[in-house]
Order: C-alpha cells, then structure tokens, then sequence
C-alpha cells in the first residue's frame, strides 16, 4: 500500500476591539478574502506555525488559544486547522509578493459573500464566528521513555487557573522571562525567588537561588564534591532545601504573586520542597508564577497536570511576545482574587 502523503496548513482567526476579523487577499487567490495561515513546516508544531505564518503575511504578532475547526482537501490532500487567536502586538505590514491586501473586515452573515467567494472558506469563519469554545490544542514530545508535554492551549481564557509555567528547552530564557515579569509587575507584589546560572568565562558551572528580596545561595556547582549530581553539578540539597522552603512558607503566609523558578529535577531532589510546592499549587489561594521543564518527572507532572495550572511553551518564535500576554494574565487574575477577597473581609469587620 502507498504511504498516504498528506499536508497540513494552518490559519487563524484575530479580531480587534469592535470584533472585526483580520483578513488577506493574495495573488494567488484574489477573488476572495480569506484567513492568513499557510503549510506547517516539517517538524514544525501547529501553534508555531500560525504564528509565524500569520506574522509573515500581516506583521501581526497572536497569541492561539485553541482550535476552532479542522477541514480536509480530499483532492489536494490537505488537512486545514483553524485556529482562534488574539492579537498581541505590530501593526499590519504586508508581503506584497504574495499579499495584496490586509485589513480588520466587519464581517457577518449578511456580507460575507462580498468578501468570500469560496464555500470551503465560508464554512471555516462562519464556524469561527458561531463558535463559544476552543478546542485544545497540545503539542508532545512522545520519545520514550521520556514523554515531554511542550505547550497547552486550554481552548479559552480560564480565569481560574492562577498557576503560570513556563517550560521550554534548556537556555531558551525561562528565568530571564521570570525577572522580567517580577520587574513589570513590581517587585514588592512578589515574592519567591528565581534561578541564576553561575558562569566562568561565559562556561555555565553552577546555579544559585534568589529570592525576590534579594538573598541567595549556591545550590550546584561542577566543583562540588557533592555524590547527589544532576549531569555535571554536585548538588546541595540540604542547602537549597533550607533557602527554598523557608521563602516559600514565609510567601503563603502573604497575598504576593508566589515566583517558583524552578521547579526542576535538582530541585525536586527535596521532599520538603516537593510537599510545599503541591500544597501551593493545589490551594487555588495564589497567584503563582513558575518554570518547569518539558521532560517527565511524577512529582512534577502533577504540578502540572493541576487543573489550576496553564503551561505556557517559550519557543525562538514567541519569547520576545510572552512576557506581554502573561502579564496581561496575572494581573486579570490578580485583579479576580482581590475583587473575590473584599467580601470576606466586609463579613470580619
């Protein structure tokens, strides 16, 4: 039997404040407007390639949130996913060599044939448009042994997740995120602490904590003697477990945004630290900013899993966009969990 050879494409569907839909014209398809997208390359996840084909075609920077439709081209062999997405940053700039024209369209039932003169294309907004819900969207790494989740799009905005993990490849600038977002938020609604590399002639060899006040220690090092090693590093457990868990037990005694950079296979070498960590998590009582990383571990694939928690992959494509739309998050979410306290604190008093 032949090998059935298929190709994937991708589009999206973004709409402004008014509730228009940004929408192209090409050279290739000029009778009609439809939703920038294009193929997926090889190797290459869905939610990235929307992303960059969308930018490529408009200069527009999206964040997907979930699926919106799946179609298939019988005759080309061509399975389309439409994604729903919403818009982070750029103004619209063109490709004029495969881009006529590009603009927000007040679309609705009673024009659409002025815009889209192809039926395949009608079915896949007018499902877009009449759509309540995404449908998720992860993409897996299934490597055995070693499963790696790396990213989630849960469908829709979920307010009540109040737990933000980044995950990602090693160095893709996880922590460097993590700083930023402290700094963006301000510093005295945080506290936690995040991880540093220590480095040697621009030679990573080893890691220390810090606290978002500011103290730190080392907790690994390519020279510790130490016989617990995660790779290269000598670990010091009893010292990052005496750091980490004090500043976390002093965090769930406030109302900060709790930082926990990072959840990692050194750190959860402590079972005190895996115990506070759960309990943070499970609570549903703060705001948790954390970093984990993209292979399997039990304890941490729990935290996870939580159904308070939203995996946020960071790529080469999204890290310069990240930080603005998980911002955006925790502060709505900030904002729910003060709004939902004033209550209870009326009802002491």
């Amino acid at each position: 039997m032949e090998q059935a050879k298929h190709m994937i494409a991708v589009s999206a569907v973004v709409k402004n404040e008014e509730g228009h839909i940004l929408m192209v014209r090409t050279h290739l398809r000029s009778d009609t407007w439809e939703l920038p997208g294009g193929f997926v390359e090889a190797g290459e996840p869905l939610d990235i390639a929307v992303c960059r084909e969308f930018l490529e075609e408009t200069g527009v920077h999206i964040r997907p949130l979930g699926i919106s439709g799946v179609y298939y081209n019988e005759r080309l062999h061509v399975l389309s996913v439409v994604f729903n997405a919403e818009y982070v940053s750029g103004e619209i700039t063109i490709q004029p060599e495969e881009i006529r024209e590009a603009r927000y369209v007040n679309l609705d039932e009673g024009n659409m044939d002025e815009y889209i003169t192809r039926p395949q294309l009608k079915s896949r907004i007018r499902d877009a448009m009449d759509s309540t819900h995404s449908t998720p969207y992860e993409t897996w790494d299934l490597n055995a042994p070693n499963f790696k989740l790396m990213s989630r799009l849960d469908g829709e905005h979920n307010h009540s997740q109040n737990v933000f993990l980044l995950t990602g490849k090693p160095r893709m600038g996880k922590s460097t995120m993590v700083k930023k977002l402290i700094g963006d938020v301000g510093a005295e609604h945080c506290s936690g602490f995040y991880t540093e590399e220590i480095t040697n002639a621009g030679d990573r060899v080893g890691f220390r904590c810090v606290s978002v006040n500011g103290e730190s220690v080392e907790i690994a090092n390519v020279d510790n003697p130490s016989q617990t090693r995660i790779g290269r590093y000598g670990v010091d457990i009893e010292t990052f477990e005496h750091f980490a868990v004090k500043v976390l037990q002093d965090a769930l005694s406030s109302k900060k945004i709790i930082v926990i950079d990072e959840i990692g296979f050194m750190q959860m070498l402590s079972a005190s630290f895996q115990n506070i960590v759960q309990e943070i998590v499970s609570t549903n009582e703060h705001i948790v900013l954390g970093t984990v990383p993209v292979d399997s571990h039990p304890g941490i694939d729990i935290i996870k899993y939580s159904k308070h928690a939203k995996i946020i992959g960071l790529n080469e494509f999204n890290r310069d966009v990240v930080a603005e739309f998980l911002m955006e998050d925790i502060l709505k979410r900030k904002l729910l969990v003060e709004r939902d306290e004033r209550p209870s604190r009326a009802l002491r008093h």
